[in-house]
């Protein structure tokens, strides 16, 4: 379950999924499939975006400064 921002810089507690970005992955792990959810809230969302490594982890990357100031929509995402 989600409870905060993935920032851990920011960690603010997750009340509601009005904006930000919420995504789903999912990974085999010893024939068990491991199903994680993160959000980022609004305001990190706004420099921060998920990166995707190879083995299934989820991390955070800055985004170049050119996409960060576009202000991204903050609508919900569900990635799987």
């Amino acid at each position: 379950m989600i409870s905060q921002c993935m920032n851990p810089e920011c960690r603010k507690e997750l009340h509601y999924l009005r904006n930000g970005r919420v995504i789903r992955t999912t990974r085999r792990i010893a024939g068990q499939v491991q199903v994680e959810h993160f959000w980022l809230c609004g305001e990190c969302h706004l420099g921060y975006d998920f990166l995707f490594a190879k083995d299934g982890r989820v991390s955070l990357a800055r985004r170049p400064s050119f996409v960060a100031s576009a202000k991204p929509a903050l609508d919900l995402l569900l990635v799987s």
